[in-house]
């Protein structure tokens, strides 16, 4: 009785079995370095825009931090005012510090007022669907010419706000009136943010 066909059997078995462990093996570290390659992207492609807004964020703080002493304003007090704006909305402090540093550019310094034209400019921004910048920079130019001129007017009414009509509703007059009181040059920084705030704030 000979075992040598048993044997060779068992031998030949246990190649194939070695043979899959080796491929199934390479398959198993395949996708291991597949699955950390794609962990690795995409924790880079979550992480680093987090990384480089806070970045941005922090930069810009310290940037109107700067032109805040610069201006001769109070540091504290001015960042209090752009948290208390921006707070509880989708903007963030470091847009509303360099939109109070070009407003204290102005004249403007830290105050109840400070905070009511900043909560204006993310009301309108929200209203509109436009950054925090983009009307900040339309109120800040109000607030350098001292009043609302046509320009601001028109790009306002671009965007979808009709601020004729929030100054008329806030100073109980008609909306006719108002445009004439924009042509004539009556009305100041303070009425038109005051509405905006009471309009979108």
């Amino acid at each position: 009785f000979s075992l040598d066909g048993i044997a060779a059997g068992v031998d030949s078995l246990a190649n194939r079995f070695s043979t899959l462990g080796i491929i199934g093996m390479t398959i198993i570290q395949s996708l291991t370095n597949a699955a950390l390659g794609f962990a690795k992207k995409m924790t880079s492609a979550l992480i680093s825009p987090i990384v480089e807004g806070g970045k941005a964020r922090a930069q810009a703080i310290a940037q109107a931090k700067f032109q805040f002493e610069g201006l001769g304003m109070d540091v504290e007090k001015t960042m209090a005012n752009a948290l208390a704006a921006v707070k509880g909305t989708a903007y963030g402090l470091g847009d509303a510090a360099l939109v109070a540093s070009q407003l204290g550019a102005s004249g403007m310094r830290a105050g109840d007022q400070m905070t009511k034209s900043l909560r204006a400019v993310a009301g309108v921004a929200a209203m509109t669907g436009r950054s925090y910048s983009e009307i900040g920079q339309i109120f800040t130019t109000v607030a350098g010419n001292g009043r609302l001129m046509g320009d601001q007017l028109l790009q306002l009414s671009s965007k979808g706000i009709n601020v004729a009509a929030s100054v008329a509703k806030t100073m109980h007059k008609t909306e006719a009136e108002v445009r004439q009181m924009v042509s004539d040059g009556q009305i100041s920084f303070q009425m038109f943010s005051d509405a905006m705030d009471d309009a979108y704030g």
